[in-house]
């Protein structure tokens, strides 16, 4: 659990610094309908980062998979074959 805490620690330092460093640049966004200017590049990630993680929800969640049922392995006897008698395993054909 503390592996993990480091290295979340660890995300968030590298995107604040990612944030930090690119805080001059911006860009415009188009949907169309709708333009945002000077949208910070940082940002615009993020938000495309989240938008991506939510639509993954629905596949996280989806379908499950059926469990296989194990075959059953019989065990063999030793010095009897497939439950024959003697007598007539030597009758049989090869």
């Amino acid at each position: 659990m503390r592996f993990r805490m480091i290295l979340f620690v660890i995300f968030i330092c590298f995107y604040a610094l990612f944030a930090a460093l690119n805080l001059s640049n911006a860009t415009d966004i188009n949907f169309g309908f709708i333009s945002f200017s000077n949208v910070p590049i940082f940002l615009s990630v993020t938000v495309a980062f989240a938008l991506g993680a939510v639509f993954m929800i629905p596949f996280m969640f989806g379908r499950k998979k059926e469990k296989k049922e194990k075959p059953v392995k019989e065990k063999k006897k030793k010095g009897k074959e497939n439950n024959i008698p003697g007598e007539q395993s030597e009758n049989l054909p090869l």
